[in-house]
């Protein structure tokens, strides 16, 4: 059955009136969504730096803590006595694992970067292409 939908909608999903995807854009549209990609992982990679951030000073500041005093960690809604030990791997297993992920949504935002060039060059030729220079 035809596409019912107005020609304006097809087009700006990219349908021309014979059913072909613009390639211009087709491209546009990869651009978007790369950078929405790379401003979420930023946003990610800005929370987690501040959690490890807020993990390094508690972890600064239970440093001065005598090792007998008695601690509690919050579990839901109640408090749990933890040794003071415990308490430190804790923190330090957080911190651990936070700057892994830190590393790991670096990593991701150079590729999401590199395929960002990548559209960004390929719309500069369709472009050129398109005004036939």
């Amino acid at each position: 059955h035809p596409d019912q939908r107005p020609e304006n909608q097809r087009m700006a999903e990219g349908k021309t009136s014979s059913g072909d995807a613009d390639p211009l854009i087709e491209i546009q549209r990869k651009k978007v969504v790369l950078s929405r990609q790379l401003i979420q992982i930023k946003g990610q990679m800005q929370m987690k730096q501040r959690a490890a951030k807020g993990t390094e000073l508690t972890i600064a500041e239970i440093k001065t803590i005598p090792e007998d005093t008695q601690t509690y960690r919050a579990v839901g809604r109640m408090f749990l006595l933890t040794p003071m030990p415990e308490v430190r791997k804790g923190l330090k297993d957080f911190l651990d694992e936070t700057l892994s992920d830190i590393e790991q949504l670096k990593a991701k935002e150079k590729y999401v970067e590199k395929q960002a060039k990548s559209v960004e060059s390929e719309l500069k030729q369709v472009e050129a292409e398109s005004t036939g220079g």
